[in-house]
């Protein structure tokens, strides 16, 4: 008789420093619909840590937790908005804090916000490589979504909501693969 695995944890990230950021909001829905298919699921916001654990100055029982349900959580889902063309720092500077192998066994969703199409490839020219380095696995899809896509934050576009659903649907799918793989 096979184990069975336990149930699936997924842990949004959000990398943005507005507590109100299309990116933080697509993170959550992304939060919503895994947990219809049964996932537990977690936000982390970033900016809520301390900048100086961040940094590594100083070592902060908030951050070396976020760090330790990271790595634990089945899935990841890395929500930032394009700065300089590319994540943000504060995403960044909590993925260095990172061992090497942190997120072997972790699938990751990523999601990214721009003003415009000129940085539509940072999923895959900047988060891909960041999931790979700590031995993750990226969901294929990944969400690319530009401020005229998602006008209003009080209510998704339904283009942008299939997108979320989808990308949902492929992270629960790995992610119980990889569950399964452990078991």
């Amino acid at each position: 008789m096979t184990a069975q695995p336990a149930p699936l944890r997924a842990l949004g990230i959000s990398g943005s420093p507005s507590a109100n950021s299309r990116s933080r909001i697509l993170v959550e829905r992304t939060l919503v619909r895994l947990a219809e298919l049964q996932v537990a699921t977690e936000l982390l916001d970033l900016s809520d840590l301390p900048a100086e654990a961040l940094l590594a100055r100083r070592q902060d029982p908030s951050v070396e937790a976020a760090i330790q349900r990271s790595a634990t959580a089945n899935i990841l889902i890395l929500g930032t908005p394009v700065y300089r063309a590319s994540y943000a720092g504060q995403l960044k500077a909590f993925f260095d804090l990172f061992p090497q192998d942190a997120l072997r066994g972790t699938v990751t969703g990523l999601i990214a916000t721009g003003a415009g199409l000129a940085h539509a490839l940072v999923a895959d020219h900047a988060l891909r490589p960041l999931v790979a380095s700590l031995r993750g696995l990226s969901a294929s899809q990944a969400l690319y979504i530009v401020d005229a896509q998602f006008p209003e934050k009080t209510q998704i576009p339904d283009a942008v909501e299939a997108q979320i659903s989808a990308l949902a649907a492929e992270l629960y799918t790995l992610g119980r693969a990889l569950a399964w793989g452990k078991a």
